[in-house]
């Protein structure tokens, strides 16, 4: 009886998943029919695919030639190379080490921080050992109080010039070559025969430009750069510096330069390079032969405004 049963179920469950069955044999019928299609769509796709790979990498072979091509003609080595046979050919190049008492330009930059001017970087302009300098405040388009803290200085050897404008790039890459147009007139104005940058937000070690120079007049070197020490707000110290100078291991706060490199300007196009305007500076000298030397001790101490505006 049992067995009958099963029978009966058995038969019954075969009927209600015949009409099943037959659908699945039509859909995998149907399948096997647009495999071939299937098998050409994905071809497609992997042409189209390869085809949009290798577009990718055209264009960014493309921009990197575009950028290489734009850092070559702002960097402009082969003008750069005569402009430095040039200087070097002139009647009055030899004076800078000839001289042994030479007249030192300190440049400083000044944005609206006043502060910061009158309590570190012009007393540490000022305070150096070697006494025959001269220092330029130029404002990069600055409010009155920068004027009135020069002023109050009361030292001759001071001179103060304002800009009437300044420029900033657009977006965030304002830093890299902030205060071009003030670093620029400074080296015009200069009288010395060497010159020294240092930022407004910075101070010069007392024997910084004395120690520079020494070393510039003994090896006839045409730059000399020291470290810099950077202040953190969280009280952390760290030495920068090598050579030959690197990204990011070289400041020219600590450095003493002939002045007739002054046709080294600072260039605005820093930026659009992704470049800081110093390095941009010290890599177009390096590229053209400028001889360099590095003072292995600290001569400037370095309180970087990212740093400082961000955390105190």
């Amino acid at each position: 009886m049992i067995a009958r049963l099963r029978r009966r179920l058995a038969h019954a469950l075969d009927r209600r998943t015949e009409p099943l069955a037959r659908s699945i044999e039509r859909v995998e019928a149907g399948m096997e029919l647009l495999a071939p299609a299937v098998e050409r769509v994905e071809g497609v796709l992997d042409r189209q695919g390869a085809m949009i790979a290798e577009l990718a990498e055209r264009s960014a072979a493309a921009e990197a030639s575009t950028a290489a091509l734009l850092h070559a003609l702002a960097a402009d080595d082969p003008g750069n190379r005569r402009r430095l046979e040039a200087l070097r050919a002139e009647p009055g190049y030899d004076a800078a080490w000839d001289d042994p008492d030479p007249l030192v330009t300190i440049s400083i930059p000044a944005s609206d921080r006043p502060r910061l001017i009158a309590e570190r970087s012009l007393p540490s302009a000022l305070a150096q050992t070697y006494e025959r300098i001269e220092v330029i405040v130029v404002g990069d388009a600055v409010g009155p109080e920068v004027a009135a803290v020069v002023e109050a200085a009361g030292d001759p050897r001071v001179r103060f010039v304002n800009l009437t404008h300044k420029w900033v790039p657009a977006g965030d890459r304002h830093w890299l070559t902030a205060s071009t147009l003030a670093r620029n007139e400074a080296y015009r104005l200069a009288r010395g025969r060497w010159l020294v940058d240092l930022d407004d937000d910075d101070a010069l070690r007392p024997e910084a430009v004395e120690r520079l120079l020494a070393r510039a007049l003994e090896h006839r070197l045409e730059v000399v750069h020291g470290d810099l020490e950077l202040h953190a707000p969280d009280g952390r110290t760290e030495l920068i510096g090598s050579f030959p100078p690197v990204l990011g291991q070289f400041g020219w706060q600590g450095a003493i330069v002939h002045s007739g490199l002054r046709f080294f300007a600072r260039e605005h196009i820093a930026a659009d390079l992704g470049l800081p305007g110093d390095w941009f500076r010290a890599e177009r000298m390096l590229r053209a032969g400028v001889r360099f030397g590095r003072l292995e001790r600290a001569t400037c101490d370095y309180y970087p405004s990212k740093l400082w505006s961000a955390g105190g």
